[in-house]
């Protein structure tokens, strides 16, 4: 039997699969590629992975660029342990001037 984590939020469900790393003797993470399937909340908002390079609209809330989505003030962590996130900049929301 596989082993998952899931996770709920903003009307999405993602079962994320675990793999074991015999290295660290740890279950690890294995992310699906946001960008090339993109999933979506309800409110069309991108869900992303936030050790992405940040894209040319991340800022900080200094104002100053990111090197990846986690250090974004329009990135929202789905929880405290995982690298997933919500984008909730309104040029990416779909629907508006995103593709989806």
């Amino acid at each position: 039997m596989e082993k998952i984590r899931r996770y709920e939020f903003e009307g999405v469900v993602l079962e994320i699969p675990l793999r074991y790393d015999t290295l660290s003797q740890m279950y690890i993470e294995e992310y699906p590629d946001f960008v090339s399937n993109p999933v979506y909340t309800e409110q069309g908002r991108p869900v992303l992975f936030i050790g992405e390079d940040a894209c040319d609209d991340a800022e900080t809330d200094s104002g100053e660029s990111c090197p990846d989505c986690a250090s974004c003030r329009y990135c929202r962590p789905v929880g405290s342990h995982t690298w997933i996130g919500v984008c909730v900049h309104e040029k990416h929301r779909c629907g508006a001037k995103a593709k989806c």
